[in-house]
């Protein structure tokens, strides 16, 4: 079953690096072309996918990343990345502790629950070997914050290209954190789910943007599902 999820993992990883992550670097070069990519908050640092591809954008680049699974934030540490503050933290709409559900597969490990009847956890059923009941290898409260205070206590003075949200359900909750802006961010980046896995809340996640000032500037669809990236832009900035 192991050797299996990671065959599974491994394929994952190989899609996404052949067509999402490649289109995706395709538009942030041409963004970024006139201006250096200087800081990203990570939310969701999971294996460092994202860590590696801004440092492909700019190597220089400064990171500050949250990754609530205890033993993925273990293994990001022993990376060493330069210029990466990691914190094993989760970011939600309080500050506090909420429970966390770790997922055999590490890339749906969440805080939400996961629809039970979806048709898209079938097909991970099937795909993985894994009946949806032994899916959630280890359960635990962990501390989340919310980002606006979080970065406004610890980083105060900088200046945000981009915010990457990838928390597999919980997108909204971290925006709820983010608001009111202590700190100037450029871009939002935040992935969207078009399955019925979670509860889809994408039009109050649109909402919630638009309200604060953000348009969409660009949708990037991965390698399978229907899963998008949506990029979002600061209209003040």
């Amino acid at each position: 079953m192991k050797f299996r999820v990671n065959l599974v993992s491994f394929f994952i990883k190989l899609n996404e690096n052949l067509i999402f992550y490649r289109k995706l670097k395709s538009f942030y070069i041409k963004l970024f072309e006139k201006e250096e990519l200087k800081t990203v908050v990570d939310v969701g640092v999971n294996k460092g996918q994202s860590i590696q591809f801004f440092k492909k954008i700019n190597k220089g680049v400064k990171i500050i990343g949250f990754e609530p699974n205890k033993r993925l934030f273990k293994h990001i540490k022993k990376r060493k990345y330069k210029n990466c503050d990691i914190y094993n933290l989760g970011c939600s709409s309080i500050n506090g502790n909420l429970n966390f559900s770790e997922n055999i597969l590490s890339e749906s490990s969440t805080f939400e629950k996961v629809n039970s009847s979806s048709e898209w956890l079938k097909k991970k059923e099937k795909i993985l070997g894994v009946s949806k009941k032994n899916m959630i290898v280890d359960k635990y409260e962990t501390p989340v914050i919310r980002l606006t205070d979080f970065l406004n206590t610890h980083y105060k003075n900088e200046k945000i290209d981009i915010v990457k949200v990838d928390v597999e359900g919980h997108e909204y909750s971290v925006l709820q954190g983010l608001f009111p802006l202590k700190n100037q961010v450029k871009y939002i980046q935040i992935e969207e789910h078009e399955d019925d896995l979670y509860l889809n809340n994408k039009d109050e996640i649109k909402k919630l943007l638009l309200n604060y000032g953000f348009e969409v500037l660009n949708k990037v669809k991965h390698g399978f599902g229907e899963i998008y990236d949506v990029i979002y832009k600061n209209k003040k900035l």
